[in-house]
């Protein structure tokens, strides 16, 4: 379970880290963070659900968000 963790959580501390370091010259670093992808055995977040969440990190209307971890659950 330990290696599992520690998998999991690394991408959120790296997103954090690299927003500290780049911030101040202005380069945002979000992440989107699906908890299950739908599958043919799952039916959770589905592609393009977490694409349409990246689309929106990197458009204009984001420009405020920096460090962000935005989870996507689906229904």
């Amino acid at each position: 379970m330990a290696a599992y963790a520690v998998s999991k959580a690394a991408p959120v501390h790296l997103t954090r880290v690299l927003d500290l370091e780049l911030r101040p010259l202005g380069i945002r670093v979000n992440a989107a963070s699906p908890q299950q992808l739908d599958t043919a055995k799952t039916h959770a977040v589905t592609p393009e659900a977490v694409a349409d969440i990246i689309v929106y990190l990197v458009s204009d209307a984001a420009a405020p968000v920096s460090g962000a971890i935005v989870p996507a659950y689906g229904t």
